[in-house]
């Protein structure tokens, strides 16, 4: 019997109801067995800014 496949009916389904759940898509696969995984996009982390220790009080009047 020969291994299941994902049809473009299958991913078209798969992508419409993702895109109705109001999620984007960062990353389709499709594995040998016909599993379709969608993925949303991963937000790149902050760069941190670098820190030059604790800020100075500043003197009024």
């Amino acid at each position: 019997m020969p291994a299941p496949r994902a049809t473009e009916a299958a991913i078209r389904r798969a992508i419409g109801a993702w895109k109705a759940a109001g999620l984007q898509i960062g990353k389709m696969e499709v594995t040998p067995e016909g599993k379709i995984i969608l993925t949303a996009p991963v937000a790149e982390p902050e760069k941190e800014v670098p820190h030059s220790g604790p800020r100075q009080w500043r003197k009024t009047g």
